[in-house]
């Protein structure tokens, strides 16, 4: 077996899988409005910004905290972002757990 053949393999099923195709949908539609697309944008950027402070064990402050619920509530009153967050955090955990399985394969430990 040849793993670079596999993870061609895998690359495809992610690709076929309902998690990708639903979020490449809802993403194309969200995309469409320029308004939509800004505010997904901006709260995927301070998820991520936020996400990197702890992953370096950097404090986040009440501040930051607030905007992203800001941003949060945001996303919630708009249906398309809202699903498109959710889509997105699917495909991820999707992701995630694959990384996990091949992590325990080889008996890797997680990056905290």
């Amino acid at each position: 077996m040849n793993p670079y053949d596999i993870a061609h393999q895998l690359a495809k099923a992610l690709k076929d899988s309902t998690e990708y195709k639903e979020y490449k949908q809802i993403k194309e539609e969200v995309d469409k409005d320029e308004a939509k697309k800004t505010i997904s944008e901006e709260f995927r950027k301070k998820q991520l910004e936020l996400q990197t402070l702890k992953t370096f064990g950097q404090d986040i402050s009440d501040e930051q905290m607030q905007e992203l619920h800001r941003l949060h509530s945001i996303v919630s009153m708009d249906e398309k972002v809202k699903v498109l967050v959710q889509t997105e955090q699917r495909l991820g955990q999707l992701l995630s757990d694959i990384y996990k399985i091949i992590g325990d394969a080889l008996k890797l430990e997680e990056p905290e």
